[in-house]
Formats: C-alpha cells, sequence, structure tokens
C-alpha cells in the first residue's frame, strides 16, 4: 500500500482551487480564460468549446493558423468576395475548420470548391460537406501554405509532389485565374510567396492566383506601407509592392476568429485595428520588374546590407564597378550597354546625381531604374556582385533539407529572407 505523503513534505507547493474546469484539468490542457468567457456568453458558441482542438481555445503571440467561427461573418465576407471571385475560376479554401465559409461559397458560385486542411481534428466536417455536394466538394489534408518546400524540392530532385498536391488544379497557363481564400495570421506564406517567384518563379502552378486573406492589420501596414512608393527603405514591403498589387476590402472582428492572440505593447495600432482583422486581396503583377532571371540579384540588390536610405548612390556603386558614377551623373550609358536589361520608356526618370546623392533621395521606382542600369552596363558580368548574391542566397534556394529536419527549420529559413524587417513586434516570424 502506498503511503501518503505529508503536505509539509511536498517540494513542489499546491495551490487549492475551489474553482476549476475538470474537464480542461484531466486533459491537462491549457486554455484561455477569456477565451472561454466569450464563447461561454453567446448562445451561437455553445458548442464551439466542445468541437474545436483545446489548443484553439489558448491565446498566442503568433499563431501558425486561424479558423472562423461566426456564420454572420462567413456571409459577410463572402456578400464581399462574390464581387470580385472570378465566376470561371476554381476556388481554393486554406483551412476551411467548421466549414461555415465553405457553406456560404457555395452559394454565391457554382464552381468547384478545393478544401486544403492542415489539422485532421476537421475531417469530420469536410466530409459531411463532400456528402452534401460530393460533385463541387473536394478536400485533402495538407498545408497548402506551405507549398513553397514542395516546390524547392521537386526543383532539386525533379519530383512530382506540386502536382501530387494540385492535382488537377496544377497548371502551365501562366493566365489561368484561381481564387484563394483563406486566414494568414502571420506573413510567412507571403515571404514564402516572394521568394518562390524570386528563385524559382514556380507560381505558374497555380497559374494567376487572387488571393483573398484575412490577415492582422498591422501585418498589412508593414507590407503596403506607403513610405516604401517614396524614400522609405525595408527589403520585403519593397519586394512586395513590386511584386504584387493589393487593396483592403473590409474589416472583420477579430474575436470571430480562433485563436486569439495577445495585445502587444510595442505594436503602433489603432483601436480599430486592435480588435478588427483586414481582409484583403493580393494579386500577382501581370508585369515583372525585371527579367525572371535578375530577380535573385534584384533581391540582393535591396538587401538592407546593400544599402540603406542614407546610403549613397554612386559610391555603393562604385564599389562594384569602378568609375561606374560618371555614367549617373551625365545621364549617359556606355555604348555596349545591354539594351534588353536597360530601363525603358515606362521606368522612372532619375533625378539630377551628383555623388552625394542618397537612396533615400530616390522613390522604389527610382530605385528600379538604377538597378535596371547597373545590371546593364557591360562591366556587370565581371563585377563580384552575381558571385557575392550567389554566396548569400538562403538555404532554402541552395539546398533541400530531408523531409523529417523541414518543417522544424521552417522558422530559420523564413528568418533568413530578410531579418532585419520587424515590425516592430515581438511576433514577427
Amino acid at each position: 500500500m502506498a503511503r501518503k505523503i505529508p503536505f509539509y513534505l511536498l517540494k513542489t507547493p499546491v495551490r487549492l482551487c475551489h474553482k476549476i474546469n475538470t474537464n480542461y484539468a484531466k486533459q491537462g490542457t491549457k486554455v484561455s480564460q477569456d477565451v472561454i468567457s466569450y464563447l461561454e456568453s453567446s448562445p451561437e458558441y455553445k458548442n464551439v468549446i466542445d468541437i474545436v482542438p483545446k489548443s484553439l481555445l489558448r491565446k498566442y503571440k503568433a499563431p501558425e493558423t486561424m479558423y472562423l467561427i461566426n456564420r454572420n461573418t462567413a456571409k459577410d465576407i463572402t456578400d464581399i468576395l462574390k464581387k470580385y471571385i472570378n465566376k470561371d475560376a476554381p476556388v481554393v479554401e486554406v483551412n476551411p475548420g467548421l466549414g461555415y465559409l465553405t457553406q456560404e461559397l457555395l452559394q454565391c458560385q457554382k464552381n468547384r470548391i478545393y478544401l486544403y486542411e492542415t489539422s485532421n481534428h476537421f475531417v469530420q466536417f469536410l466530409r459531411e460537406l463532400k456528402t452534401q455536394y460530393p460533385e463541387r466538394i473536394k478536400y485533402k489534408i495538407a498545408d497548402f501554405f506551405g507549398m513553397w518546400k514542395l516546390a524547392f524540392q521537386d526543383k532539386m530532385d525533379n519530383g512530382n509532389r506540386i502536382n501530387e498536391l494540385l492535382e488537377e488544379l496544377a497548371t502551365d497557363d501562366k493566365d489561368r485565374i484561381l481564387s484563394i481564400v483563406g486566414a494568414m495570421p502571420s506573413l510567412s506564406f507571403v515571404k514564402h510567396l516572394i521568394n518562390t517567384i524570386v528563385f524559382h518563379n514556380a507560381i505558374n502552378h497555380l497559374g494567376r492566383p487572387d488571393l483573398y486573406i484575412v490577415m492582422p492589420g498591422h501585418h498589412y501596414e508593414f507590407l503596403a506601407d506607403p513610405a516604401i512608393q517614396m524614400n522609405k527603405h525595408k527589403s520585403v514591403p519593397s519586394l512586395f509592392q513590386l511584386l504584387f498589387d493589393y487593396e483592403v476590402l473590409n474589416k472583420v472582428p477579430k474575436v470571430h476568429f480562433l485563436p486569439w492572440t495577445y495585445a502587444s505593447s510595442t505594436q503602433k495600432a489603432s483601436v480599430m485595428d486592435e480588435f478588427c482583422l483586414y481582409l484583403v486581396k493580393i494579386t500577382q503583377k501581370s508585369e515583372l520588374p525585371c527579367l525572371p532571371s535578375y530577380l535573385p540579384l534584384l533581391w540582393y540588390f535591396f538587401k538592407r546590407h546593400t544599402f540603406s536610405s542614407s546610403t549613397r548612390v554612386i559610391p555603393m556603386l562604385e564599389q562594384w564597378i569602378p568609375g561606374c558614377g560618371v555614367w549617373l551623373i551625365t545621364g549617359q550609358d556606355p555604348p555596349d550597354t545591354n539594351k534588353e536589361l536597360s530601363p525603358g520608356k515606362d521606368d522612372a526618370q532619375l533625378p539630377h546625381m551628383t555623388i552625394f546623392t542618397e537612396f533615400g533621395d530616390l522613390n522604389l521606382q527610382q530605385k528600379i531604374t538604377i538597378f535596371k542600369r547597373f545590371i546593364s552596363w557591360p562591366e556587370f558580368e565581371q563585377c563580384p556582385f552575381r558571385v557575392t548574391m550567389e554566396n548569400n542566397l538562403p538555404k532554402f534556394a541552395s539546398q533541400i533539407d530531408d523531409d523529417d529536419d523541414v518543417k522544424r527549420n521552417i522558422v530559420p529559413h523564413i528568418d533568413e529572407i530578410e531579418p532585419s524587417d520587424t515590425e516592430t513586434s515581438p511576433d514577427t516570424i
């Protein structure tokens, strides 16, 4: 018979609680009392606590997924999306969860909806939708937003992972429209999308995707910062604005999505943004800022260690091509300049350049003009810029981890995109 240990001999102090949710205590799951109180306060959420994973009842700094739990918000989102979604385009919904938004989307258009869910917990809801709409619903348990990893692996070993993920959605038609709907609590997929276009240009597996994404307001403001178009310099927002068109369609209540997030004490956000998420439309531009093969060079050109707003343009470029400043000062180019790479009539005109002109004196489009002139000069291919760029490629662009290692290495890979591009937030990826 086991001997009882006196309370005063216990090494770990015990706190006696007369009020405790025994169900959660037995499961050993930590939940947020704020979340539980909110869900219990409204009859429409009476079943949510029992049917969602208990991990969604916690609070996070930066959750990996978000799930819509409010039917009215699902209808509000759909009322907006039906004005934009191409009626002839297939629809992908990422992490449909309880299927509230899926049911509304089924009513507003007649195309097949492809559901990609990362959690096995919601399979029962997907099966029910499939039973109700056998010809219009197709679902798969897979990480759609993580397809960048599969594209990189396919490139390295000539695999077929992307086609297996997309199946009939895969296409070589770059003009095929695909509507992608989902909630994106972090910037990781946007950064992956940028890198896919820059390093592998493999987004044509999807055709021309139109993203309709619910995201935190401060993430959108970081990406769409209007000061980037003027003279502010940050790598990720600059590349995002060069590669995509974007707009806010509406704002939706943050509490209608699980899991909840902690309020950031360092985040400069309005009271409205603190309680709302942005419904955003993001589409890839029809024209790239330069030839696809030169996009990695553009990526490196915009890295923070290449230049900052206070960096003087001519001295920086002459580190790579000595004596090139004369071409900028005179506004002329060498006779044997590569006309295919040099700025065209639609590129921004440069101001009068001097040795004191800084990158902060140029807007975003003028920086592109500088880049195009730089790579078009005959000395460029002999200068060390390309070799330096190749030596500083992120790991995911030069090597692929084993399948077992990829998942735990995702965050370091994201950080390598541009570790300096923080959003003054502890939630930075």
